[in-house]
């Protein structure tokens, strides 16, 4: 990775539905159309493209699909995103972190996001990929779930780091809300994720993660988790965010750790510090970087994990064996 300047450029790119809809909520909480974070919304489907709110918008595949979205179909996915891929590369710019998010299931995403990742490596490749999906739900029927199957090994493979969401396992964790507030719950954890992702890169703090050690946690990684905890202790903020993550992934596995805890002012030393002695102590983790903010707008302490190198059960079975990818 060639020399970056004191504030990384970030670029978040939202493909399908899914990803425009957490590119409007990032908006929302004001993290896109910074100085230095772009944000471009990449869709097959001309109305749900209008709606989206961040200033970039591009319209892949008009010629393949005329603006109609691909209908769950994965090789019109692929062709619209071919079509247009260099139209995306050139309004990203030279960021120095890029961004992938969306939903797998569909076609625009399942079909587009690795030949975009793909791209991005071939023409920036300097940047870091980083690509944050969810799995369809069981009861989404077949179909999604084999053009998830068809499209993570590829993204695994064309990315630094995949962050997997199983919407399985938050459906067991939430499983008696209306549907409807299921999916803006899975919204809401995408955001989180990005944002933190975000903080961790743009924000300073009494205890800081330098982009160098933030690059040696995400590169050529693979496979990775994220999770967000609150509690009346650091500890418990830690443990809380370890059993929110939604992957099945051994920690102990995990080949390195970013851990972020913002606190109020009248936090000790003592207590900042149990977060990261709890992931080195309890899943043997030994390269854990940790930064700490002061936020006083809080009640409680929060944290948010960032591990990475990890296997999970459920995407191997669905792409096999990560080592091979």
């Amino acid at each position: 990775m060639s020399a970056v300047g004191i504030n990384p450029k970030i670029a978040i790119v939202g493909i399908g539905g899914c990803g425009c809809n957490t590119l409007n909520r990032l908006y929302e909480v004001g993290i896109v159309d910074e100085m230095n974070i772009a944000a471009i919304a990449v869709h097959t489907e001309l109305v749900h493209l209008r709606s989206v709110k961040v200033r970039n918008k591009i319209l892949i595949g008009e010629t393949v699909v005329k603006g109609h979205g691909c209908g769950g179909n994965i090789a019109l996915g692929e062709e619209a995103m071919k079509e247009d891929v260099s139209k995306v590369i050139t309004s990203l710019g030279t960021p120095d972190v890029v961004i992938v998010t969306g939903g797998l299931g569909g076609g625009t995403a399942s079909g587009g996001m690795s030949i975009l990742l793909e791209e991005i490596g071939n023409r920036i490749p300097n940047a870091l990929r980083i690509a944050v999906v969810t799995l369809p739900f069981s009861f989404e029927g077949m179909n999604r779930i084999e053009n998830a199957k068809l499209s993570l090994g590829s993204i695994i493979s064309a990315a630094d780091l995949t962050i997997v969401h199983l919407n399985d396992i938050l459906l067991k964790r939430i499983g008696t809300i209306p549907v409807q507030y299921a999916f803006k719950f899975m919204d809401t954890i995408l955001v989180n994720t990005i944002k933190g992702i975000v903080d961790i890169i743009t924000k300073g703090g009494i205890v800081s993660i330098s982009f160098s050690d933030f690059v040696s946690v995400v590169k050529d990684m693979k496979l990775g988790v994220v999770g967000h905890g609150v509690g009346t202790r650091i500890s418990e903020a830690c443990a809380n965010a370890v059993n929110n993550v939604l992957l099945d992934a051994d920690l102990k596995e995990a080949s390195a750790a970013l851990l972020y805890v913002e606190a109020p002012s009248k936090t000790t030393l003592e207590e900042a510090s149990e977060a990261p002695r709890m992931v080195t102590e309890k899943y043997g983790i030994t390269r854990v970087y940790w930064g700490f903010r002061i936020n006083d707008l809080l009640e409680r302490p929060r944290v948010m994990l960032l591990a990475s190198g990890v296997r999970s059960p459920t995407v191997e079975s669905l792409v096999g064996s990560l080592e091979l990818l």
